[in-house]
Order: structure tokens, then C-alpha cells, then sequence
């Protein structure tokens, strides 16, 4: 809880506090009416007073209005359970998310005959319902519409089967493994044309070698003649 609505909280407490002992004291006739409306004939009379008053009242009507209508999104939290209790005759049985994390997991890698990488989450609400949340990698090759149906049938059944739980959604997200493959393919193509270069270059100078060492024989032959 926010200090804001613990103030609130404390703040119409006392409030309550005071309408209520002056409703039983009127019930009771310990004060009567006329004593109340002196009173508020006395606050309207007093400028000062009567400022104060109002500007507490409509202090408080904003913090009505800012903890009823204006609550933020962070204050109504997602369950944390992380384990199931199931209760019967011969006693109880805690299971936790990690065995059923586990299960979808080794689902998915007998399913797909790979070790591919994956992310498993399990989540569970306040009514013990289970959502499976699958993050995975697959290659370009597989059919990954196929799969993905395949896998959520799969997980649900044997989730049934081993914690005798239902599954309320199974949820997969699949990635690609295309622009790396891509990025792979670009830099074998770059590494390729940098090793065709330097034979190239190597060739040239080769070539240059062997006609500057004919020019050389050529000319001492030249000589020897003369």
C-alpha cells in the first residue's frame, strides 16, 4: 500500500470516527440540532474557519476521486504462486512450476528431435489455472504451423496425464533462424571474393615477376652478343 492511501486510509477513519460519535450523540440527544446548526452558523460567520473546512473537504473529495476512479496499473499485481496444492483422501501433493516448466520442455525437444533453444514459463493464477508461455528456435526448414499446434496438443495432454492439471493455454512464440543463417551466408560470400582477390593479386605479381626476369635474360643476352 502507498503512503497516499494510507493517509487516505487514516484520514477517513478519524473522519468516520467523528461523524459517527456525533450521529450517536444526537440519537442519544446528548446534542441536539440546534447545538449542530449553532455551529455551522459559527464556521460561516468565521471567514478564516470557514476557509480551512473547505479546503479540507475538497482535499479529501480529490483523494476520493484519485483512489477510486485514477488507481494505477501497478498496484493490482499478477499472482506470484509458483506452486499448485491439490488436496484428497490420502493426503496432499504440492507441485511446483519448475516440474511443470520441465515437462513442456522436454515435450518440445523430444517433439522436435533437436536441441534447439527454447525459453519455458509457467504461469498460474489465484484459481490454479495453468498458462504455458514457449519461446523457440526454429529452423527455416521446419513447418512451423504444423508444429506449433502439435506441441500445444502434446503439452496439454501430458500435463493432464502426469499432474492430473488442466491447462487453460498454451502459448508459442517461434523465431527464425534465417537472418542468421543470411548473416552467415553474406560473410562466407565476403571471405570468398577477399581470398579471389589476393589470388588475383598474387597472380599479378607473379605474372610481373616472370616478364621482368624474361626482360633481364633478354637484355644480358643482348649483351653477349655485342
Amino acid at each position: 500500500m502507498k503512503i497516499l492511501e494510507k493517509f487516505v486510509l487514516i484520514l477517513y477513519s478519524f473522519l468516520m470516527l467523528i461523524v459517527s460519535t456525533i450521529i450517536c450523540l444526537i440519537l442519544f440527544r446528548v446534542i441536539t440540532i440546534e447545538q449542530i446548526k449553532y455551529c455551522m452558523d459559527f464556521v460561516q460567520s468565521d471567514s478564516a474557519l470557514l476557509i480551512t473546512i473547505l479546503s479540507i473537504s475538497i482535499v479529501c473529495i480529490l483523494l476520493s476521486i484519485r483512489c477510486l476512479f485514477f488507481r494505477k496499473k501497478n498496484q493490482i499485481k499478477k499472482s506470484t504462486a509458483s506452486d499448485i496444492l491439490l488436496e484428497n483422501e490420502a493426503g496432499r501433493l504440492l507441485i511446483s512450476k519448475n516440474s511443470i516448466e520441465n515437462a513442456a520442455r522436454n515435450i518440445v525437444r523430444e517433439s522436435l528431435h533437436l536441441d534447439t533453444e527454447m525459453k519455458v514459463v509457467v504461469d498460474i493464477d489465484p484459481a490454479n489455472n495453468i498458462s504455458v508461455y514457449i519461446s523457440i528456435m526454429l529452423d527455416r526448414a521446419l513447418k512451423v504451423r504444423d508444429l506449433t499446434l502439435d506441441l500445444q496438443l502434446k503439452i496439454k495432454n501430458e500435463i493432464k496425464d502426469s499432474f492430473g492439471l488442466e491447462v487453460k493455454q498454451v502459448n508459442i512464440k517461434v523465431d527464425s533462424n534465417e537472418k542468421e543463417l543470411d548473416k552467415l551466408e553474406k560473410s562466407n560470400k565476403k571471405e570468398e571474393a577477399k581470398i579471389q582477390a589476393t589470388k588475383i593479386e598474387e597472380k599479378a605479381k607473379l605474372e610481373a615477376g616472370l616478364k621482368e626476369a624474361e626482360n633481364v635474360i633478354e637484355i644480358n643476352s643482348n649483351s653477349d652478343n655485342n
